[in-house]
This record gives C-alpha cells, structure tokens and sequence, in this order.
C-alpha cells in the first residue's frame, strides 16, 4: 500500500511510533543483561559505520536495534509488526537518501542508560523524542503529502 501510494510517509512513520511505545514498556520489563549486551553492541556497531561513512550499513544496524526491542518483548507478534514496518521504513529511508541524524547515537545511549536502570517512563519518553525527531527529519526530506513525490522517489530508487 505504501508502493502505490494509499499510506502517506507520515502515516508510516506516526504507526511506528506508537508501535514502538509499546514495544519499549515491554521490552524494559523483560530486558535480560544478554539483551543489555545486545543492545550496546548494536550501538557500537552503529557508531563504527558511521565512523566510516558507511551509510547502508548504518541503515541497517539502526534497523536492527529496532527489532532487538521488539524481540525482548517475547511477543512474535510485536516482532511481526515490527518486522513489517521496518521494511517499509527502509525502503522510505533508502528513497529519501543519506541524511545527517547525528542525535540518535546519543539518544540511544541515553536510552539504554534509563533501559538498564528499569526506567519505562524515561526510556519510552528518550525513544519518542528520538522518533518524532526522526520523523520531522525525513517528511522534510520526502517533501511529503503527495503520492506522486514518494512514487517518483520510489521509481529512482528501485
């Protein structure tokens, strides 16, 4: 539906946020020190590719701290969710093009801080800001609202 233009950019990106909402209260609650680990290797990895300019690597690995979140919830369902509107995001993400989020690192290791110290509150709140940031950042790349821009995008890239 996203494809042929019947869901717009915004509707994507303001489902995953209350999608992720969710997901993190669930995940702070059934975090294990494995999933900790995770978590903070997938950090380090993001901030290696992004030492390294390697966009579509870092596309990916941030991605992945995505679905490490929806699998602590312990829920196949959540990571089949999330696993969904992941896809769609990373084709809007490698329409839209490179672009300079030079917040989320630190937001991420803000958020894992709140997320090891059980703080559901701080944590949800630290992954809202981070996605609503997010969120503004690409609908002024996609030059959203018209279906017309994203399939016009979507032709370039495919």
């Amino acid at each position: 539906m996203f494809h042929v233009g019947s869901i717009k950019p915004s509707q994507l990106t303001e489902a995953r946020i209350w999608l992720e909402t969710v997901i993190v209260r669930e995940a702070c609650a059934r975090a294990t020190k494995a999933d900790l680990a995770l978590l903070r290797q997938n950090i380090s990895d993001a901030e290696a590719a992004t030492t390294h300019g390697d966009y579509d690597s870092r596309v990916e690995i941030h991605l992945e701290f995505h679905r490490i979140l929806a699998r602590m919830t312990g829920n196949p369902i959540m990571v089949i969710l999330m696993n969904g509107v992941l896809a769609v995001l990373r084709h809007f993400v490698h329409t839209i093009g490179e672009s300079d989020n030079a917040f989320v690192l630190p937001s991420r290791r803000r958020f894992l801080k709140l997320m090891e110290a059980k703080d559901v509150e701080g944590a949800v709140t630290e992954m809202e800001a981070s996605l609503k940031r997010l969120q503004r950042s690409y609908l002024s790349l996609a030059k959203e609202e018209t279906p017309g821009n994203v399939k016009a995008a979507t032709k370039r890239v495919i």
